[in-house]
């Protein structure tokens, strides 16, 4: 679990290539601690409540006007704000979320669905234009991921590779399923698991228990160098590296790792990338 760097400036510098993942949510994070925590609230206007989840609109505003954002923390895709004495907000991005933090009555954002009014004119607004996000009251991170049993953040410290292989264990589903399921692991999603797999050399059809312990091992130190590498490489405004995947998601591309030939397939539902060569069943 953890806690965007750049309002206008260094968040804005890399373009999204797909929905909201982990490092996009932890972008997110970073952006929300530098521009948002610490400011007195004085208003919030929900332009449109299908946004709202479990939340009334009088109780948003009821909770937040008056207080400050003290702290936040992440697990998974979700993120969570702590409001000062009242409980916590709680942000999922969907497949088109994003925040923009500005001033003045001029917004950046296209598809407003709240805006939190600070002091000095200053705003935060959740931008969705799909309409898939939710913004809602949460009595705590703890409580949400245990009524929602949530599996564990990717970037937690105590989420060792001991306890991902064990996840393994006597599982006779598909590799990526196992991946992509929240309850098991929260935060891995289609492109983030897709690339895993293909620097690990791992098919994705692989039956996850039949994977050795080795191989699990490299798989944990796979996940948390891509995650951790993708946040990094975003919020200095570069492209993937060469060496990854995700710049030849098209079936009959070549594969940057051994020149095979990048195939196309559906796998927990999800489209699917892999290369024919050196990811093998």
């Amino acid at each position: 679990m953890s806690g965007h760097q750049g309002g206008s400036g260094l968040k804005r510098r890399y373009t999204r290539l797909s929905m909201p993942e982990l490092p996009e949510v932890e972008i997110n994070r970073r952006y929300f601690d530098q521009h948002a925590l610490g400011q007195r609230i004085v208003g919030v206007r929900v332009k449109d409540l299908r946004i709202l989840g479990e939340s009334r609109e009088p109780a948003l505003r009821r909770t937040m006007t008056g207080r400050r954002f003290v702290s936040t923390r992440r697990h998974g895709k979700h993120l969570f704000a702590e409001i000062e004495d009242r409980g916590w907000l709680r942000i999922h991005f969907g497949m088109t979320g994003d925040l923009f933090y500005y001033h003045g009555v001029k917004s950046p954002s296209r598809h407003p669905r709240v805006i939190i009014d600070f002091e000095q004119k200053a705003h935060l607004s959740y931008d969705d234009p799909r309409l898939f996000g939710v913004v809602e009251l949460a009595a705590s991170p703890e409580s949400y991921i245990e009524t929602r049993r949530l599996g564990p953040d990717p970037l937690d410290k105590a989420f060792d590779a001991r306890s991902f292989s064990a996840l393994f264990e006597n599982r006779k589903g598909a590799v990526k399923a196992l991946l992509m399921t929240q309850e098991i692991i929260a935060g891995l999603g289609n492109l983030y698991v897709d690339e895993m797999l293909f620097q690990t050399s791992v098919h994705p059809r692989k039956t996850a228990s039949a994977i050795t312990r080795p191989k699990r091992k490299a798989m944990y130190k796979s996940m948390r160098t891509i995650l951790c590498d993708v946040i990094d490489q975003k919020l200095q405004g570069k492209s993937y590296p060469k060496r990854y995947l995700i710049p030849y998601r098209q079936g009959g591309e070549r594969c940057p790792r051994c020149g095979g030939t990048i195939q196309r397939t559906v796998v927990f539902g999800r489209t699917t990338y892999f290369c024919g060569t050196h990811q093998r069943t």
